[in-house]
């Protein structure tokens, strides 16, 4: 498997990630991790086809054959020549660094009725591609989600005869309510548990809403960078080993003129680059598994420690006035250089960054007027203290202050 591939967690480790994200979408209750959830080798595949921007940076460039491409050629129980396929496959697998991913939507195992029949040119399909890309990481977009329970043992057959792969899901925002894509997400895992937890989960992601959105007004607009950057946090912090972006494919149905000169300036392009740097750039989150209390909790299972928990499933909540704080104690003096809030929808506007001997008397570190919400790191923090404080002034909604998790940065102080 060459070194840009989808990391296959080993079976263990990956089994219990996915079943720890189960069981805390259950609201189960579970132990803080021993170390911080977000992984450095998380890869971020690049399956974008803007005209007017890339990703860049340490993104990896997948290839995709459409569904556009393949559904014709199966119409009526067809299949294509094995070098017609063999020629198509070729001219959309660019880059050999990547997966190379086969969308042949007309053959999902849906059915009992076709599941055999389907099962068959699937596999003579792969089998094709796999004959082109030898060494690459090969598997079938959107096959999981359609993919019904009775038919798990074709799906095992497929990766039986296809051990280098990996599930490619579609994971896509329909409205910029987070619950449904959360839910989606949590669906995943728990289907690629039970087809094989060996299998690397790779969930297709896309910068913009999809067709079909609440209220429709949204559809094909930019997902807001608050609501990308959170899903990007998630995905990595599940434990997940990547996610391939979408978009801009076919431009002409999803991404006009006007939005093609939107890409370059987007938020969410701004927000992806901003993770890119974060992969690159691991550190310690001193925060993690530390005492946490809170000026309120708005409902039972949203206490302070649920911000310092590692799971990104989980958060703290307030009550919905202003002020309130949360307080991190991370046991010692410690030269702080920085904090990583990831707000849930519930986000402060105005807020400030706080340190403290003592946890009574505060300094202020940082302060805004202009918090946005999603992922927010403030990397510029130069104080010095055992207790570290967010103190919000004004909320951006009309509910309380809310974090998915809380982090903080720096080193022992002498």
């Amino acid at each position: 498997m060459p070194p840009t591939a989808p990391r296959p967690l080993p079976p263990r480790t990956l089994a219990r990630t996915l079943l720890t994200a189960v069981l805390a979408a259950a609201a189960l209750i579970l132990p803080a991790p021993a170390e911080a959830a977000a992984d450095p080798d998380f890869t971020l595949y690049d399956n974008t086809e803007y005209a007017s921007a890339t990703i860049g940076g340490a993104s990896v460039v997948s290839n995709f054959v459409p569904n556009r491409v393949c559904t014709p050629l199966v119409e009526n129980g067809g299949l294509p020549g094995e070098d017609e396929w063999k020629s198509i496959v070729q001219s959309y697998n660019r880059n050999t660094d990547g997966p190379l991913v086969l969308d042949c939507e007309s053959l999902y195992l849906t059915s009992t009725s076709t599941a055999a029949d389907h099962y068959a040119r699937l596999l003579q399909l792969q089998s094709w591609a796999r004959e082109v890309a030898p060494d690459q990481v090969i598997g079938w977009y959107g096959l999981l989600n359609n993919t019904i329970s009775a038919n798990y043992g074709y799906y095992r057959d497929l990766i039986a005869a296809n051990p280098d792969t990996a599930f490619f899901p579609s994971l896509y925002s329909y409205s910029a309510n987070e619950t449904n894509w959360n839910s989606t997400l949590t669906a995943d895992i728990a289907k690629a548990t039970a087809v094989d937890a060996q299998v690397p989960l790779l969930p297709y992601i896309w910068p913009q809403y999809h067709g079909g959105s609440s209220p429709a007004s949204l559809d094909y607009t930019f997902v807001p960078a608050a609501q990308w950057s959170v899903q990007l946090a998630t995905i990595r912090e599940l434990g997940l080993p990547g996610a391939v972006v979408w978009g801009g494919w076919p431009i002409s149905q999803t991404c006009d003129d006007a939005c093609q000169a939107e890409v370059p300036t987007a938020g969410w392009l701004a927000a992806t680059r901003s993770f890119l740097d974060e992969l690159a750039h691991p550190r310690t989150d001193l925060a993690l598994g530390a005492t946490a209390t809170a000026s309120s909790v708005n409902v039972t299972g949203r206490e302070a420690p649920k911000a310092v928990d590692g799971d990104p499933t989980t958060r703290w909540g307030s009550t919905y006035a202003d002020p309130q704080w949360i307080t991190i104690d991370l046991g010692g003096p410690y030269d702080i250089s920085g904090v990583r809030l990831m707000w849930e929808t519930a986000y402060g506007s105005s807020y400030a960054v706080q340190v403290s001997d003592d946890g009574s008397t505060w300094t202020t570190a940082h302060s805004t007027t202009s918090g946005a919400g999603g992922v927010e790191r403030i990397d510029d923090l130069a104080a010095t203290g055992r207790y570290v404080r967010l103190y919000g002034t004004t909320r951006g909604t009309s509910y309380g202050y809310s974090l998915w998790s809380f982090e903080v940065y720096g080193t022992a102080a002498p």
